[in-house]
């Protein structure tokens, strides 16, 4: 019988990268079907920036979400096959119809680097859009449900597999590092498409 593994949250400040990837893996796959050695190179590649007095580990490279992406998607066992693009600057969109939307309406799953203020990064898994609204998956538990008022609003009362998050599209889009939960300029976008391969 299919076991989905529930989203899981940060355990630091650090790791929405690592947990994020492995909320994907659990979106695309049955819990059975995830290699170990997937789960072990997640952490290997992740965590990996220095900071200004040299501690390790104080977030995720985009680099690093690159080069997993790139090894994921050669790495195959036997129910485990999947497909990555990392997309960035202006390559991807949550306005337009876009490699983003298209790998969402076929079930894929993305990580989308979203600005969150005072020059701090932070990704989120994407799961759908509407005609208005992104949702997604944010592994940073909130206290508030409205994080900004009319545009970005934190569901608590997900379950398992749900977005916890919906962002308008249009604020997503934002062109500017001064608001929260939005793309930022074109030269900060990061998003790592991962799609299944069908058997």
């Amino acid at each position: 019988m299919a076991v989905h593994t529930p989203f899981s949250y940060q355990v630091s400040a650090y790791d929405c990268v690592p947990i994020s990837f492995i909320n994907a893996l659990a979106y695309l796959f049955d819990r059975d079907d995830i290699p170990p050695l997937v789960i072990q190179k997640i952490y290997l590649y992740c965590l990996d920036t220095v900071t200004n007095q040299g501690e390790l580990g104080h977030g995720t490279t985009g680099l690093a979400v690159a080069l997993l992406g790139n090894w994921l998607q050669k790495y195959r066992d036997d129910a485990f096959s999947l497909t990555t693009s990392y997309l960035e600057r202006d390559h991807f969109s949550v306005i337009d119809k876009s490699p983003l939307s298209d790998c969402l309406s076929r079930k894929g799953t993305a990580l989308v680097r979203l600005h969150t203020g005072k020059n701090l990064w932070h990704y989120v898994l994407a799961l759908s859009m509407d005609g208005e609204w992104f949702y997604c998956f944010d592994p940073c538990r909130r206290k508030q449900r409205s994080i900004v008022t009319g545009q970005v609003e934190y569901l608590p009362d997900a379950k398992e597999q749900q977005p916890n998050l919906r962002i308008r599209r249009q604020w997503l889009d934002t062109l500017s590092n001064r608001k929260r939960f939005c793309l930022g300029t074109l030269r900060e976008r990061e998003c790592l498409l991962i799609e299944r391969l069908k058997e």
